[in-house]
């Protein structure tokens, strides 16, 4: 018995050498794309159901990872976007014959992501073919405007899991870069409706303020008034009240903690040098503490995405298993292996190994001291998970459809947490004394103003006025709220000075941004950015209204206004938007003199006289629809502009971005080659 136990040993262990062998050489031939340690690591946890899909999956780990990206199902010109994609930027990365024909990724609603072989990494702009070039230009002008977002494929699925509805409330605990983010507004203003501004809010939360800056810039094109970024390690983020004392709670939260990132090395090949053993035993504390803190901000009923870019079940079914246990029934895990049923997924693993940089341990009573400090009891298997069903876990791996290595799971809270679970970790009174000075202090010390309420009622009376914009105030519900709704930084405390610039914010957005603490104080939430910038401060003599129109607020003011808007021809307004790009135009009219009260750019009749109606300063133009089912593509081509007085006369200019200006244009004529509008 015992020679017969030598000799398994031994073909096991000439087994191994053979499998590190054939490794080595793989990786020689791939540019030593390879670490030791991570083959030994993963191929010792089981995480492959066979030694030719470990084989497959680590081959797919050393090829780039393709371009993929999204576009933005929420704009009403996301057909237009389409269309351009699938008519001309494919065809000719097809004619050019260098990589293979683009791929519609299948699993993703509405043909709205796409997946190119071009290296994820790559620099298209310095490209020498003219297909990618193209392709190039129509990236960078889409994702400036807010139309697409360049986003792995792996990273689009935790939101569609969630399942948001209108008037929900939303966390983003981890959100920095912020591409869930963006589509989890998306996702938000699709549901709400056409033409209709969400009631919900998507609090977009990260523990760095230089990534949650950087994250307010990828949302903000999304231009939404139900966007709150904030600034909190995720773990400790407030628990929010109303006024009434009753708890805030959020009815979806997505948390993509901070983790190993194994199974990002497509994308980061740096990663194979780096990683050792103990890369995801560091993070597993913490990844249970945000997850058990999530499900505190939780409603019951409401549900939880938590997912890592990991495969390590230390990191993925270890927090899952141990925060099952501590919810006690209170949660479960929801069943997602019918939602997206084109997406190859494997299910979760049922047992698993703890193991560091000292070796494998099989229990955590057996560790010394020093390891103790990172390895955690709730890292163990535990006898009472083979009660859950942990197979609802999903693993996705880089060799099923060509992507990054990614885990998700989604809870259900079913009830009121366990008194333990619900409790917030203790502090001692010096402690919470200095965390709450320094959510009192933050606004100062790192330098950004606070969002208050605009305290001068005679600017929001002005800009009605102005506007003939329609208020819940005035007995429409279903109207702007710009009573209550209009906010500002306080940059200065001098009397007289207005607010440079308002945003408005959606009704979910101004209770998450209005909450109090347990004790009736201010919540302490230390706010990055919010809603959507509405008005600008603009003074100009013969101007009646101080604060102009933005672009960005047009999806959500306009259907809500009834003056200052002038609705042109569809070649005139192709006119205006054409000189914004310097295109060459003629003018549409050869006998205008200098003291006319017509801009040059309007010729036709009705133009002319809807333009008499207006005054001076902040207009909209917009184009009509041909018939009714093509009116929201109108609307959606309305244009901010100043009409004012220069040497020649009356003249319109545009307000957006040279860019949005740009997509703007292409969007009218795609419309007027269609005959959708005139």
């Amino acid at each position: 018995m015992e020679r017969e136990r030598v000799e398994r040993k031994r073909s096991l262990e000439s087994a191994r050498a053979t499998d590190a062998d054939a490794d080595a050489d793989a990786a020689a031939a791939s540019g030593r794309l390879w670490n030791e340690k991570f083959t030994r690591y993963y191929r010792a946890q089981g995480v492959c159901a066979s030694e030719d899909d470990f084989e497959a999956m680590m081959e797919a780990f050393r090829r780039p990872l393709p371009l993929t990206f999204r576009l933005n199902a929420s704009v009403a010109l996301v057909g237009a976007t389409a269309r351009r994609l699938e008519r001309e930027v494919l065809p000719a990365l097809a004619e050019a014959g260098k990589m293979a024909a683009p791929k519609c990724v299948g699993w993703y609603p509405g043909r709205m992501a796409w997946q190119i072989d071009v290296s994820q990494s790559a620099s298209l702009k310095q490209s020498e073919s003219e297909a990618v070039l193209r392709l190039h230009g129509f990236l960078k002008g889409a994702t400036e405007t807010g139309a697409l977002t360049r986003q792995e494929l792996v990273s689009m699925i935790p939101p569609l899991f969630l399942d948001v509805e209108p008037g929900h409330r939303v966390i983003d605990m981890c959100a920095a870069p912020g591409s869930k983010t963006s589509q989890l507004l998306e996702m938000l203003h699709h549901a709400s409706g056409p033409r209709v501004a969400p009631r919900g809010v998507v609090v977009a939360n990260d523990a760095s303020l230089q990534r949650a800056n950087l994250l307010t810039h990828q949302c903000k094109r999304s231009n939404s008034p139900a966007l709150v970024v904030t600034n909190h390690q995720a773990q400790l983020f407030p628990i929010l009240y109303d006024d009434r004392g009753r708890k805030l709670r959020f009815d979806r939260i997505l948390a993509d903690v901070p983790c190993s990132g194994d199974g990002t090395l497509r994308k980061s090949p740096d990663l194979w040098k780096k990683w050792n053993e103990s890369s995801g035993v560091d993070l597993h504390s913490l990844q249970l503490d945000i997850a058990t803190h999530a499900l505190r901000l939780l409603d019951v009923g409401g549900r939880l995405v938590y997912s890592t870019c990991s495969l390590n079940p230390l990191e993925n079914e270890a927090v899952v298993a141990a925060l099952l246990k501590r919810a006690r029934g209170t949660v479960e895990l929801v069943d997602v292996s019918s939602s997206l049923p084109e997406l190859k997924r494997r299910p979760g693993m049922k047992h698993w190994k703890v193991g560091d940089v000292f070796g494998w341990h099989d229990s955590f009573e057996e560790t010394g001291k020093k390891r103790m400090k990172t390895i955690a009891k709730t890292m163990f298997w535990d006898g009472a998970y083979d009660q859950f069903p942990l197979e609802r876990c999903v693993r996705i791996f880089p060799h099923l459809d060509d992507t990054g290595g990614f885990f998700i799971t989604v809870f259900q809270k079913k009830a009121e947490l366990p008194t333990e679970m619900e409790a917030m970790p203790v502090m001692d009174a010096n402690t919470s004394y200095r965390a709450e000075r320094a959510n009192e202090e933050w606004n100062e010390k790192k330098r950004v103003a606070p969002v208050i309420r605009v305290q001068d009622k005679s600017i929001v009376k002005m800009i009605k006025k102005h506007y003939g914009a329609r208020s819940v105030g005035d007995g429409d519900d279903s109207a702007l709220d710009l009573n209550e709704g209009l906010m500002t930084r306080q940059h200065s405390d001098l009397e007289g000075v207005s607010p440079k610039r308002l945003y408005y914010l959606s009704q979910g957005a101004r209770e998450v941004l209005t909450a109090l603490s347990a004790s009736g104080k201010n919540a302490g939430l230390q706010v990055v950015a919010c809603g959507v910038r509405a008005f600008e401060r603009q003074i100009v003599s013969g101007v009646e209204c101080a604060y102009r129109l933005t672009q960005e607020a047009l999806d959500t003011a306009l259907p809500h206004l009834s003056k200052q808007i002038v609705r042109v021809r569809a070649r005139e307004l192709e006119t205006i938007l054409a000189r914004q790009q310097d295109e060459p135009t003629k003018p549409s009219s050869t006998t205008r003199k200098s003291s006319d009260d017509i801009p040059e750019e309007l010729s036709h009749e009705k133009s002319i006289a809807n333009i008499a109606k207006v005054s001076d300063g902040c207009i909209v133009l917009t184009v009509k629809a041909t018939s009714d089912e093509h009116e929201r593509e109108a609307s959606a081509l309305a244009v901010a502009a100043w009409l004012g007085r220069g040497a020649k006369g009356k003249s319109i200019s545009v307000l957006a971005s040279k860019a949005s200006g740009e997509q703007l244009l292409y969007q009218l004529r795609d419309c007027m080659s269609r005959g959708t509008v005139v």
